[in-house]
């Protein structure tokens, strides 16, 4: 997976995931929202199905989009670390 910037700003980020689905995508956006934070918009989109590839839209009321987007990474790396713990002795 690579991921690129297209876009940054005080208060907003624009990060664009290459050979990515939607599932890591909406999980990422979905956690945004759940942080509780500063978080105003948390968007995705993709144009053509096959041609272009997903990106992010992140917007903060007063914080930093690229913390918010890190720390919602970390909480996604803690789920599955929990998961896999739950999961290992089935």
């Amino acid at each position: 997976m690579s991921i690129k910037i297209r876009g940054k700003g005080k208060n907003k980020l624009k990060l664009e995931f290459e050979d990515e689905g939607f599932s890591l995508v909406n999980l990422l956006r979905q956690n945004l929202w759940e942080s509780g934070t500063e978080i105003k918009k948390a968007e995705f989109r993709k144009g053509h199905t096959y041609l272009d590839n997903i990106k992010l839209l992140v917007e903060t009321t007063e914080g930093d989009p690229v913390e918010e987007v890190i720390n919602a990474s970390e909480e996604i790396k803690s789920d599955a670390g929990e998961f896999k713990k739950q999961t290992e002795n089935l």
